[in-house]
C-alpha cells in the first residue's frame, strides 16, 4: 500500500510518498504549524463555539 502526503486539498501537489503508515504520519507531524493544537471533532461552527466557551473561562 502507498500513502501520499498532499497539502490542505487533494488538489494540491502531492508533497511525499512513502510505503509506510508510520512515515507518512511522521511526515504530518513534523510539518504542522508551532502551536497547532489537537484535532476537533465537529463542523466550523461548534469548533467556534467551543473556542468562545473556552475563552470565557
Amino acid at each position: 500500500m502507498r500513502y501520499e502526503r498532499h497539502r490542505p486539498s487533494r488538489n494540491s501537489p502531492r508533497i511525499a510518498e512513502t510505503d509506510s503508515a508510520q512515515t507518512a504520519v511522521a511526515l504530518v507531524i513534523e510539518r504542522l504549524p508551532v502551536g497547532c493544537g489537537p484535532a476537533f471533532a465537529g463542523s466550523a461552527e461548534e469548533l467556534a463555539a467551543y473556542e468562545r466557551a473556552r475563552d470565557r473561562k
